[in-house]
């Protein structure tokens, strides 16, 4: 069985569009490849192979898309309880040593971008946050040691 795959609402539709875009795609590579044949000894016709290359790594990312989406849970959806932090909470955390306070929202790994604010449920420091309370002090094993944090703020929007 295949892992649960966390994502947005917003970001399933676009893979979905993506996969919608990709079939598109195969569909005319398969009349490149036609074409690519037809003009002859297949060894020495870049073209063909051109597009046989694009084809294959057309239906690699079709398959990945199409298993993704089969095993999406839309975070949206979920039911969880909201006096936790879990995915699609956003967080404000203070780093109690360095008296710094980050805002990030927990998402599934496909979506992160700590840049943005989007931290993966499956970050040391996410991992760390998960299932406290607004208030909670708790400590997140990261790559340079153990860090002691604070949940300043928890929030669903």
């Amino acid at each position: 069985m295949s892992e649960v795959f966390y994502v947005s609402r917003k970001k399933y539709e676009e893979l979905l569009e993506e996969l919608k875009n990709l079939k598109e795609i195969k569909a005319q590579l398969s009349d490149e490849i036609g074409t690519a044949a037809a003009q002859g000894d297949l060894k020495e016709n870049a073209e063909y192979h051109a597009a046989k290359e694009k084809q294959a790594e057309t239906l690699s990312r079709i398959n990945e898309l199409e298993t993704r989406l089969r095993n999406a849970q839309i975070t949206d959806d979920l039911t969880v309880d909201k006096s936790e932090a879990r995915i699609g909470a956003t967080v404000t955390i203070k780093d109690e040593v360095a008296d710094l306070e980050f805002t990030y929202t927990l998402v599934g790994p496909a979506e992160a971008n700590p840049d943005k604010g989007l931290l993966s449920v499956k970050s040391p420091l996410a991992n760390g946050v998960l299932g406290k309370k607004e208030g909670d002090v708790f400590e997140a094993q990261l790559p340079r040691g153990p860090r002691t944090y604070k949940l300043v703020k928890l929030e669903y929007k």
